[in-house]
């Protein structure tokens, strides 16, 4: 399977730009015969959003974004940062997510687990800890995602438990 990684610098509430660079790199992406196509933590609204998350207008914005990306990705898979809604009546609005999606289908969100609070970090404030890790079966590979902070094992010695990553080893990830 071949994987591009995209690495763009996204405006924090600028939808409209952020989304016309990940829908030009999706283009390029599978122009160069890439199978998934993965972009960074929110990107659809850029980090930190903060305070936007707030907004009831923001959040729908950002989905309507996916929706619209979602129809260029016939032939290739895409993972993209984005916030989506908390459907549990308990706990945080939103959770920072990546969603995946398949040839023009939304097929899943993954949550991050590790929210950072400390130094510039405040995303526990606005977003809801996942407790659930599950994986991508795609192209006959077995996907387990993590988002920032979930790859770490300790900040400054703390160790933050659950760890995704061993979350995610006892589902036979591959990739």
């Amino acid at each position: 399977m071949k994987i591009t990684l995209v690495q763009q610098n996204h405006h924090v509430g600028n939808l409209q730009h952020n989304e016309k660079k990940i829908v030009d790199a999706i283009a390029v992406a599978k122009n160069e015969g890439a199978d998934l196509v993965v972009f960074s933590e929110l990107s659809i609204c850029g980090y930190p959003p903060q305070d936007l998350l707030l907004f009831d207008s923001f959040f729908e914005e950002c989905s309507n974004a996916i929706q619209r990306i979602a129809k260029e990705t016939l032939g290739v898979a895409v993972l993209v940062g984005c916030p989506m809604l908390n459907k549990e009546k308990s706990g945080k609005r939103l959770f920072n997510s990546a969603c995946f999606i398949v040839d023009g289908e939304i097929v899943s969100y993954h949550h991050k687990t590790n929210l950072p609070n400390y130094d510039i970090f405040d995303e526990s404030r606005y977003f809801e800890p996942s407790h659930d890790w599950n994986i991508i079966q795609y192209k006959g590979y077995k996907i387990g995602v993590v988002i920032c902070e979930d790859i770490w094992d300790d900040y400054a010695g703390k160790h933050y438990f659950p760890n995704p990553l061993e979350q995610l080893k006892k589902l036979d990830v591959n990739v």
